[in-house]
C-alpha cells in the first residue's frame, strides 16, 4: 500500500529514494539557472476556533494596512490562493490586505524582500516548501530555513500534468509512446525547477522529458496553449478555467486515487499507473523569526476563520482544491515544516 506524500506529519511528503538521487542532480545541474525560474491550492477545513484577528480579546491589533508577500508570479497556484485567502483576511482583520507579487530565483527572492521587512506585524510571507529545498541542494546560499517561521497553512495541493488541445497525445501512455517515438521533442514547463513541480517531472519521466522554468503561470498558461512547451506541471486549480474551456486537456494526475472533481474525475492517477510521482506543495503563511507572538496569535487566529469562512471553502471546492486536508496551525506548521527540513536534508544534503 503506498503512504501518501500529502498526509499530516505521521506521513511523509516525499517518497521514491532513487527518484530523489536524480532529482538532486537536476536541482544542482540547474542552480545557476534558478534565477529564471519561480514557482507556482487544497482547502482543508480548520476547526473555526481561535481569538479574533483584530484584537478583540486583548491581543495585538491591526491598525493599518497589512502586506502578504507571494514569491512567485501572478497566475500560478501561489498566487490565485493567496488573493482568494486575503480577500477573507480583510473581513476578519478589518484592514486592508494587500498581496505583493515578488518574484524570481525559485521564490527565494520573495523570501529575501519579506525578511528585511520590520517585524512588526504589518508584513507576512505566503511560502511553500521550494526555497527551503532551494537552500538545502545548494540552489541558493540564502538561509531560508533559519529566516522565516512558520505561522498556519492554509492549504496542500497536488500536482498535474497538462497540454495544449492539440498535442498528438491524450494519456500517460500515448505521451510516453511519442517521447519514445521523438526522442527530446517534449519539454515540461514547471514554475520551478528545483521545487516540488520540478521533481515531478524527474519522478515520471526520469531524463526523458525536460523540465523548463518558467517564472510567470500565465506565461506557462499561454506557451500551452499556443504548443511552444509540450507538457506543464501544475496545480490542478491553475489551470482548471483552460480544462473547462477545452484548451488544455489533462494527462495524468499525481495523486495515489482519482480526483473527485468532475473536470479530472475520469484523469487516470499516479497511483493505478504506478507512476512514482505524489510530490505537491503546502502553501501556508511565515513571517520573520523575531516577529512578536502576539501578532503571530493574532494573525493565525483570524487566518483560521478566513479559511474556514464558507466563501474560501466554497473557493477551494469549485477550484478543486479540497482534494487534501490543509489547515494547519502554528505549532501543528512548526513541526511539519521542521520535520520535512530533516528530510530534505537527509535527501538532498
Amino acid at each position: 500500500m503506498r503512504c501518501s506524500a500529502f498526509a499530516p506529519k505521521a506521513q511523509s511528503i516525499f517518497i521514491g529514494g532513487n527518484v530523489m538521487k536524480k532529482f538532486l542532480s537536476l536541482a544542482l545541474a540547474l542552480a545557476m539557472a534558478l534565477s529564471l525560474t519561480a514557482c507556482g491550492g487544497n482547502g482543508g477545513t480548520p476547526g473555526g476556533s481561535g481569538n479574533n484577528g483584530g484584537g478583540a480579546d486583548g491581543g495585538f491589533k491591526f491598525e493599518r494596512k497589512i502586506e502578504i508577500v507571494c514569491p512567485w508570479g501572478a497566475g500560478g497556484g501561489a498566487d490565485t490562493t493567496v488573493r482568494q485567502f486575503a480577500t477573507q483576511l480583510e473581513k476578519e482583520l478589518g484592514q486592508s490586505v494587500v498581496v505583493n507579487n515578488v518574484s524570481g530565483a525559485g521564490g527565494v527572492s520573495g523570501v529575501q524582500y519579506a525578511v528585511q521587512q520590520p517585524a512588526d506585524g504589518y508584513t507576512w510571507l505566503l511560502c511553500t516548501p521550494s526555497p527551503m529545498l532551494a537552500q538545502i541542494t545548494g540552489a541558493t546560499d540564502f538561509d531560508v530555513y533559519g529566516q522565516i517561521k512558520p505561522v498556519c497553512n492554509l492549504v496542500w495541493d497536488c500536482n498535474i500534468f497538462v497540454t495544449g488541445k492539440d498535442a498528438p497525445y491524450n494519456n500517460y501512455k500515448e505521451l510516453m509512446e511519442y517521447v519514445e517515438a521523438n526522442p527530446g521533442s517534449v519539454q515540461c514547463g514547471v514554475m520551478s525547477l528545483t521545487g516540488l513541480d520540478g521533481a515531478c517531472v524527474v519522478a515520471a519521466f526520469g531524463d526523458k522529458i525536460e523540465a523548463v522554468g518558467y517564472s510567470e503561470g500565465s506565461q506557462l498558461n499561454s506557451d500551452v496553449i499556443g504548443n511552444h512547451v509540450g507538457l506543464a506541471c501544475v496545480g490542478p486549480a491553475e489551470v482548471l478555467s483552460m480544462i473547462q474551456s477545452g484548451d488544455m486537456k489533462a494527462i495524468m494526475t499525481c495523486t495515489e486515487e482519482r480526483m473527485t472533481i468532475d473536470e479530472y474525475k475520469d484523469v487516470e492517477c499516479a497511483g493505478e499507473l504506478n507512476v512514482d510521482c505524489f510530490y505537491g506543495p503546502y502553501r501556508g503563511i511565515y513571517c520573520k523569526t523575531d516577529m512578536p507572538q502576539e501578532a503571530i496569535d493574532a494573525f493565525a487566529a483570524a487566518a483560521e476563520k478566513a479559511v474556514a469562512s464558507q466563501e474560501f471553502q466554497d473557493w477551494a471546492k469549485t477550484q478543486g482544491l479540497d482534494q487534501r486536508t490543509g489547515w494547519m496551525d502554528p505549532a501543528t506548521y512548526q513541526a511539519q515544516w521542521e520535520a520535512d527540513h530533516t528530510e530534505l536534508t537527509e535527501l538532498f544534503g
